[in-house]
């Protein structure tokens, strides 16, 4: 099983033709059980031709009575199906509200709310990947889910209990685990498996509704000669009883695939948590608490369609989704687990089996402006997480002023933190009047936060517009909108949009607008039909901070690495802003492996000369984000 992100979000979509062939083999099956049944009366109705006997011929070869029960069991399914695949391709935000989730205010004073939006805001940009809303399940017990169809529309959700039990690493471990699923495209298999089930499952549901309800009822109606009710009553019990068997034996091998995927995928989530956080005690703990002192149980009536969407099973069920506690607590021991691994050797009676994994140390102070920019080993680290870079973006958050936090995690200020990051010197006195007269609300906060805005870095900014993101999103789309107006106003107050407030938008694109279409965007386009595309943006970075031969050679650089012949260095005309944005639309439907090509080849004409600066780390940020690839805002020091 891979854990390189771009292999794992191509076959996360690969995954879904898996489960087409299986969710084809399961209606075909489900169709040949039920008519299997619908032969029973079939040939019973034929005994007066056949001298009193059941017809068995007549039944088995009545081709008109087959494809009626193929196309009734077919439109059933299939209803069910794309029902329920609709239902969870709204995005993270519909499955949590059918766990029972609220959201988690951004803004909230809550200590502990407060501790765990904190923990996934510094994963989020370490990652690069848009800061998730976080749903919170008022429930006792220790559990937690990650879901949504793609990275830019997942959620977090935790329990209540989780908060509140668990200490900042074992919370911090949890975490981690749930942004595995995201990196990998766990959530998207989750989804479309509990779709395929659902639709399998709704034969036997209607066969349930007959032989519990309608067959009943008829049954006790009067009978007579005129009123064949009573007998159609009992058929249709036992009928309805045989065609519940059958769909439960169809949900009953979708279970069974459910579990043997969601199991090994549950095993890379705790690895990939260890290594996230180079703490195997932090997840470790959790597991052994949910084990040994408290419940994973969530009280939802949706928890068992759902149930392999959690950290820990929220059921107790025949076939369960996710490994036994013990066998995760024990391969978590074997990464170096001391404190566990301690206590598991006392309950044991046996030695402790390993040497702790070093804890990386934090970062002090902010970033320094030496940019070591995107390298070919950065892009292979996409949708991951690196405990250094948790740190270095802790440092950070811990280095802003309280005020510039506040506003982050509000409507109001998230508005006017965007407004400034796109203000210019030159034509300041213009956007200062612009915003007074059409976001009064929002002037107060952005003639506050102007200064302190302007002392950071521009990845800095970039940062702090993604710790914003969620609370953009809280506005809805209609005052969305309207903000994205008054902002492309803002843009353009001094005659012209800078690189800067292009990389804006694309981070407002990923974090914010995809979130709002609920639409998945395709991803099956090959590098080499999209070559021009590539040239326009290659040329665009190699143009940003070199000229004439250089800025030429930088190009070739970068085609190169993509294993292509380099073509002439573009002409001026073709590397604007405008091209750049066309470009990188198309380049948003690559599939993930060309998407990996294609920015290592951005990341080698950034650094043709040796080094990274400001301005080549942010449209190489940028043109990730407007393909859907977690890296991070913030630069890491040379």
């Amino acid at each position: 099983m891979s854990t390189d992100f771009f292999t794992s979000q191509d076959d996360a979509r690969k995954q879904t033709g898996r489960l087409v062939a299986m969710f084809i083999f399961g209606v075909l099956g489900t169709m040949l059980s039920v008519w299997l049944v619908a032969i029973v009366p079939i040939a019973l109705a034929g005994a007066d031709r056949n001298g009193g006997k059941p017809n068995w011929a007549a039944a088995f070869g009545n081709w008109q009575a087959l494809l009626t029960v193929m196309t009734i069991v077919g439109a059933i399914v299939g209803i069910a199906t794309l029902v329920k695949l609709a239902q969870l391709s709204q995005g993270g935000e519909k499955i949590a509200e059918m766990l029972g989730g609220v959201r988690i205010d951004p803004a909230t004073r809550d200590r502990e709310e407060r501790a765990v939006l904190d923990i996934v805001e510094e994963m989020s940009i370490a990652s690069g990947v848009p800061v998730p809303p976080v749903y919170l399940m008022e429930t006792g017990s220790i559990n937690a889910f990650a879901a949504g169809p793609d990275p830019s529309r997942s959620v977090i959700g935790v329990t209540r209990g989780c908060i509140h039990l668990l200490s900042r690493d074992e919370l911090q471990g949890v975490i981690a685990h749930e942004y595995s699923h995201i990196f990998h495209g766990d959530t998207r298999i989750n989804a479309r498996t509990t779709a395929v089930i659902a639709g399998i499952m709704a034969v036997g549901v209607i066969g349930y509704i007959c032989f519990r309800y309608i067959g009943p009822s008829l049954a006790r109606s009067r009978g007579g000669k005129n009123n064949p009710g009573p007998a159609i009553g009992a058929g249709l019990i036992v009928g309805g009883l045989l065609i519940w068997a059958i769909g439960s034996i169809g949900m009953l091998f979708g279970r069974m695939i459910q579990a043997a995927i969601s199991r090994q995928r549950e095993f890379l989530a705790d690895a990939s948590a260890v290594q996230y956080t180079r703490n195997p005690d932090g997840i470790g703990g959790a597991l052994a608490k949910i084990r040994d002192h408290y419940s994973a149980r969530v009280a939802s009536p949706a928890a068992s369609e759902l149930n392999h969407f959690f950290f820990c099973s929220s059921l107790d069920t025949l076939l369960a989704t996710h490994p036994p506690i013990d066998e995760r607590i024990k391969r978590i021991v074997a990464m170096g687990a001391v404190r566990l691994g301690a206590r598991e050797a006392v309950a044991a009676s046996i030695a402790p089996r390993s040497t702790p994994a070093a804890r990386a140390k934090p970062a002090a102070g902010q970033p320094t402006a030496a940019l070591a920019g995107f390298t070919s080993d950065a892009v292979a680290a996409a949708g991951t997480l690196d405990p250094a870079a948790i740190d270095r973006v802790h440092a950070w958050k811990s280095a802003l002023p309280t005020a510039l936090i506040d506003a982050a995690h509000d409507s109001v200020g998230a508005r006017a933190l965007c407004y400034l990051i796109a203000r210019r010197a030159a034509g300041h006195d213009v956007c200062d009047r612009l915003i007074a007269a059409d976001d009064r609300e929002a002037y107060a906060s952005y003639a506050a936060l102007a200064a302190p805005v302007a002392e950071l870095r521009a990845d800095m900014q970039l940062a702090l517009a993604e710790l914003a993101a969620p609370a953009l999103f809280a506005l809805g789309i209609p005052r969305y909108r309207k903000f994205r107006e008054v902002l492309a106003r803002t843009m353009q107050s001094d005659g012209r949009v800078d690189l800067r407030e292009w990389s804006l938008a694309k981070c407002l694109e990923r974090n914010v607008e995809r979130r709002f279409a609920k639409n998945p965007a395709s991803a099956d386009a090959r590098l080499e039909i999209l070559a021009d595309e590539a040239r326009t943006v290659l040329a665009t970075i190699a143009a940003t901070e070199q000229s004439g031969d250089s800025a030429a050679r930088a190009f070739a650089r970068g085609y190169n690495a993509m294993g292509l012949q380099s073509p002439s260095f573009p002409d001026t005309n073709i590397r604007s802003l405008d091209a750049l944005n066309a470009a990188v639309l198309r380049l948003a439907t690559l599939r993930f492996a060309d998407r990996a090509r294609f920015l290592n080849a951005c990341a080698a004409a950034a650094a043709h000369d040796g080094g990274v600066t400001e301005s080549e780390h942010l449209v190489v940020r940028s043109v990730a984000d407007a393909l859907d690839v977690p890296l991070p805002a913030l630069a890491a020091a040379n």
